[in-house]
């Protein structure tokens, strides 16, 4: 034991003051077999020179690259095995030497989770297919701004791709000791001071002569920048370019598209600060006030001037925004929604079906909603741009047209676009793209829906009236197509309670018809009624026996074009236009024809608007009696 002492001269407190690691997790990595100390005796704990440069490598391989422990297990080994074979003058990794096979590997991983070849990832962010594989493989590294379009391609944040720190709510860091990303991009150092932890990302970058964004780009949050030394170039938004100095700070919104050059001679220090929009998503609403113009001029209204309020212990909040599509409501929920199982939206929503039902029954029915209230859970998506689930008061659906373009809109209202005015929606019932802007207006939302079809041309309702017959048609679920003009009944304010009665026989009726003949239409959804008058075209989709569709139901529309297209009657390039009992229209076109399993088919796409109607914190109170909410029908 003395030869050991005296190999091993030094204290752990000599060795915290060395290497900077405290004793507590100097005893941690003892612990979890990272190093060896020889230990007397009574206990203590002495290190020698080997030891404290393994240290010092244990926690660059930490701080520098994020590894996990396991990780610097490896590597650990894998320097061994390098020394071995070359002799003790095999050095170590240089720590100024960038390794980006972690981040090359993610994103791998990512790409192959998506069924993404190279080519194709390359054609979507810009990136050369040949630089790509070089950057997977860890021996190159893109631009930041195609490293943000990597990002945002599979819905990932730079935090997500580069990893984050653990200072375990540490209050002061100390100069040198953030966590350096080697290489963010040629010639640019990051040292995170915190990031993927609180509500703010604090960098320290540095920016080599002539380092560069390579582009414009945009992502989510907002973001501070002060130039601490050198000098700065930024342009937003395409403009004129600005020449920050030491001393000079820029704030925006993250969406805006920017780029951006060291403009010095010598190297650039930069103070970078991010939001994160989901940790956003956790602010008070008090947060929001500038946003939302709140808080205005001081009068005798009840809370003016104050937009705060004192919650009882134990409340749970959430927050939402509420929009109208032609009439209809959606409620888009705002908190971040993690932990569900599976890898599609459709298996996401099977999760949040045995996980978070009650939050669909707090969000959407009384004493917080209604009947008709309709709701949706944003999720995230490998295949997509960006992810949906869609309740109802009463069930689940795999498609819904009204419930998109509201979304549509309140991501475009949130910011969460980038200034994008296209982008791909993962549904339970597959994969939509949605535009904003087209048939000349701005507020318009299109959607090019789920192929549609028609199972059964006519089926029989003679119950109803003799000789009278509805199409079944799919457009995102299951109609029954009924002409409510045959019938003598308009679509119109003063008749809604009659179809919504009569449109609950009809369905009812439909399928116990169905359950018998069997087939691969186990039952209908809704009920189709349609009016063609003067030249007008109107619909109502009743829903249940006390709940019908306010808009004039894209996914019913897709069927009911479906049933005009096979009969001839709309081709594509066609526009078809149809209005709800409140004079609301929706604008339709056949995109192509095509088929399913062998039937005819059409690609349809779906015009509509909507309009923001509230942003709102719903609450729940700890001794609430009814805390997820009642529904009287």
């Amino acid at each position: 034991m003395e030869q050991d002492e005296r190999r091993k001269p030094y204290s752990i407190g000599h060795v915290t003051k060395v290497t900077g690691v405290n004793a507590s997790t100097l005893r941690s990595w003892e612990q979890q077999g990272l190093i060896d100390p020889s230990k007397a005796e009574s206990g203590r704990r002495t290190f020698g020179d080997d030891d404290i440069r393994k240290i010092q490598e244990i926690d660059r391989l930490r701080r520098m690259y994020g590894y996990s422990l396991a990780g610097i297990k490896r590597a650990l080994a894998e320097q061994n095995t390098t020394a071995a074979a070359e002799g003790a003058d095999a050095a170590l990794p240089n720590a100024d030497e960038p390794r980006m096979e972690q981040i090359g590997a993610r994103v791998r991983s990512l790409r192959l989770a998506a069924g993404l070849s190279l080519r194709q990832v390359a054609e979507k962010t810009g990136l050369a297919a040949s630089h790509l594989s070089m950057f997977e493989r860890g021996v190159a590294f893109p631009s930041p701004s195609r490293l943000n379009a990597i990002a945002q391609l599979f819905n990932q944040t730079l935090a997500d791709l580069l990893g984050g720190t653990s200072t375990s709510g540490q209050a002061i860091i100390r100069k040198g000791r953030g966590r350096i990303v080697g290489s963010f991009g040629p010639g640019v150092t990051v040292e995170q001071l915190t990031v993927s932890e609180e509500l703010m990302d604090c960098e320290v970058w540095t920016l080599a002569q002539g380092a560069e964004s390579e582009g414009f780009y945009a992502h989510e949050g907002q973001e501070l920048i002060y130039v601490l030394e050198g000098a700065f170039e930024l342009a937003l938004d395409g403009g004129d370019v600005e020449v920050l100095g030491a001393g000079d700070s820029a704030y925006f919104n993250s969406t805006r598209q920017h780029r951006w050059r060291n403009a010095a001679a010598g190297p650039t220090t930069l103070l970078w600060i991010n939001t994160d929009v989901k940790r956003l998503a956790s602010l008070e609403g008090a947060g929001f006030a500038r946003a939302l113009k709140l808080g205005g001029p001081v009068g005798s209204g009840l809370g003016e001037a104050a937009f705060a309020l004192e919650l009882p212990e134990g409340s749970r909040t959430y927050r939402v925004v509420d929009l109208h599509t032609a009439g209809h409501p959606t409620r888009v929920m705002l908190e971040p929604l993690d932990g569900l199982d599976g890898e599609s939206v459709a298996e996401k929503r099977e999760s949040f079906r045995a996980k978070h039902d009650h939050l669909r029954t707090l969000l959407l029915h009384e004493p917080r909603g209604h009947a008709a209230t309709f709701g949706l859970i944003p999720v995230t998506s490998a295949r997509a741009d960006f992810g949906a689930i869609f309740v109802s008061s009463y069930k689940y659906l795999d498609m819904c047209a009204h419930g998109t373009i509201g979304y549509a809109r309140a991501l475009d209202a949130l910011g969460r676009l980038g200034g994008r005015s296209s982008f791909s929606l993962e549904v339970p019932a597959g994969i939509v793209d949605v535009h904003l802007g087209r048939h000349g207006s701005a507020r318009n939302v299109s959607i090019d829906n789920v192929a549609s079809y028609v199972a059964i041309a006519e089926l029989p309702l003679d119950e109803i009236r003799p000789g009278y017959k509805a199409a079944i048609a799919y457009g995102g679920g299951w109609y029954a197509n009924v002409d409510a003009g045959a019938l003598g009944i308009p679509i119109q304010d003063d008749d809604v309670a009659e179809l919504m009665e009569l449109g609950a026989r009809i369905k009812a009726q439909i399928n116990a018809a169905l359950k018998a003949r069997g087939g691969p239409v186990a039952e209908i959804d809704s009920t189709l009624f349609y009016e063609e008058r003067d030249g007008r075209s109107r619909q109502l989709v009743v829903l249940e026996r006390n709940k019908y569709d306010r808009s004039p139901c894209g996914t019913g529309m897709s069927a009911r074009m479906a049933e005009l297209a096979l009969k001839g009657r709309l081709k594509p390039g066609q526009l078809h236009v149809v209005e709800n009992v409140l004079g609301v229209p929706f604008l339709g076109e056949v995109l192509k024809e095509t088929t399913v399993a062998g039937q005819p088919a059409i690609l349809p796409q779906i015009t509509g608007s909507a309009s923001l109607s509230a942003f709102s914190t719903l609450i729940v109170e700890a001794d609430d009696p009814l805390p997820n909410g009642f529904l009287c029908r």
